[in-house]
């Protein structure tokens, strides 16, 4: 009796893998366009659904939502998530209509709506429209007193949750959905330190064309004497449930006096998306951070991740190797400099400025001051009629320089009839030299 398991999957089966390879976020975003799509098809007095029409009117209907489509409260949507938009009508098409094969992107086979879509892009750039805002990092120095504020005190619960959470942003360089989906697996002590193992990314789910081995980051050592990421994640896994159920990696905090003096610290229970997704924003506010009027979200530690590898000069190749991105655009679309960094290098510009033409004033000074003391000095009648005759002289030149300046049309021209004159008079006296000869 053979002792092979081959089988035959069923079609639910195939059905459910093909489904399964669209990353979570993404089915989220196709869902909440498409019911954003279905309240527009009926505030416009749309009946039949999109799915149902010809390739022509899909063109058509596509392109007045876009150019149509507003938020709640009566505003444009960014054109970032206009693009979304477009992704998400595209990718519902391509699910429920029966032998759709169609790209909305491509250009040869929707040439009016990319004209079109293409053109709303663009007005709404020039008009200063939906304009989005990218995710803020935080500074150097803004790190160092999140790590020493009593927020993240490891000695408490609540604390070395928060102060974990916040290494593992840093280091990590996670993105803001990587947290909500971290299983305590992915964090593995070993006798060279933590590593965190990312099996999955938003760029790579490790499907035909992605990589089928886990991307691995390890944290470096605690500083001698002081304790560090390594020592306070042991800390925090040390911690957790015996037999636990859950496999998250973020637990609920126990709020229990007693227990936690008994070492209860943790309950056998995840916490919530929500809780996570806010996080870092949360851990910033209560630390006091200044985050009005900036983009701070659990993707900021990615971006403060990337910004501080960059700034202390890791090579591109090893900074990648970190950050998981797959081309150097991607990567250094994080390490832009930032506002401070432009204002800081014109800052620098300007003061070279000034100070070469302070110099040349006080050199310029110096020169008037080292001529000789042979001119008469003249009387308050003098100085008031050469202020006259230098206010003469002023209108006098303004009006000689108006009189003799041309436009670039009339100086092509004038050069023109000059380069003209000058080959007449070569082709005269080239006729004179050989009759005298």
């Amino acid at each position: 009796m053979s002792k092979r398991s081959n089988y035959l999957p069923s079609n639910d089966q195939l059905a459910a893998l093909a489904k399964g390879r669209v990353p979570k976020n993404t089915i989220k975003n196709s869902e909440g366009w498409i019911n954003i799509m279905k309240q527009w098809w009926s505030d416009v007095n749309y009946n039949e659904p999109l799915e149902s029409q010809d390739k022509e009117t899909i063109e058509l209907q596509v392109s007045q939502f876009l150019c149509g489509v507003t938020t709640k409260q009566g505003q444009s949507y960014s054109r970032t998530s206009l693009k979304n938009a477009l992704s998400a009508i595209n990718r519902h098409l391509q699910n429920v209509k029966p032998g759709w094969r169609y790209n909305l992107h491509d250009k040869n086979d929707f040439p009016d709506l990319y004209a079109r879509f293409d053109g709303l892009l663009k007005d709404m750039k020039k008009k200063r429209l939906g304009e989005s805002k990218s995710t803020d990092g935080l500074t150097t120095e803004e790190i160092r007193h999140l790590l020493n504020y009593e927020i993240l005190d490891p000695n408490t619960p609540l604390g070395l949750l928060k102060r974990v959470f916040f290494w593992i942003s840093i280091l990590g360089a996670a993105r803001g959905g990587e947290h909500v989906n971290l299983h305590v697996s992915q964090v593995v002590d070993t006798s060279d330190g933590i590593i965190l193992k990312k099996a999955q990314q938003k760029n790579d789910q490790g499907g035909i064309e992605g990589n089928q081995v886990d991307l691995i980051i390890p944290f470096p050592s605690d500083p001698e004497g002081t304790a560090g990421p390594n020592s306070e994640i042991r800390k925090y896994l040390s911690f957790r449930p015996k037999n636990f159920k859950s496999s998250s990696f973020y637990l609920s905090a126990c709020r229990s006096p007693d227990a936690i003096v008994k070492g209860k610290w943790y309950l056998d229970k995840p916490l919530t998306d929500r809780t996570i997704r806010s996080m870092f924003k949360m851990i910033c506010i209560e630390c006091g951070i200044n985050v009005e009027s900036r983009n701070i979200s659990n993707h900021s530690g990615r971006r403060t991740s990337i910004m501080e590898l960059f700034s202390v000069g890791v090579p591109e190749n090893t900074g990648r190797a970190i950050s998981g991105h797959k081309s150097s655009g991607g990567y250094y679309a994080y390490a832009k400099p930032t506002d401070e960094h432009k204002r800081e290098a014109l800052g620098n510009v300007l003061n070279k400025l000034i100070t070469n033409t302070s110099s040349n004033g006080i050199m310029q000074d110096s020169i008037n001051h080292s001529e000789p003391d042979n001119h008469e000095i003249s009387s308050s009648e003098d100085d008031g009629n050469s202020s006259d005759m230098d206010l003469n002289n002023s209108v006098q030149n303004e009006h000689e320089f108006y009189g003799t300046f041309h436009t670039a049309k009339e100086v092509l021209k004038n050069n023109s009839h000059k380069r003209s004159s000058t080959t007449d008079e070569n082709k005269q006296m080239h006729r004179q030299k050989k009759n005298v000869t």
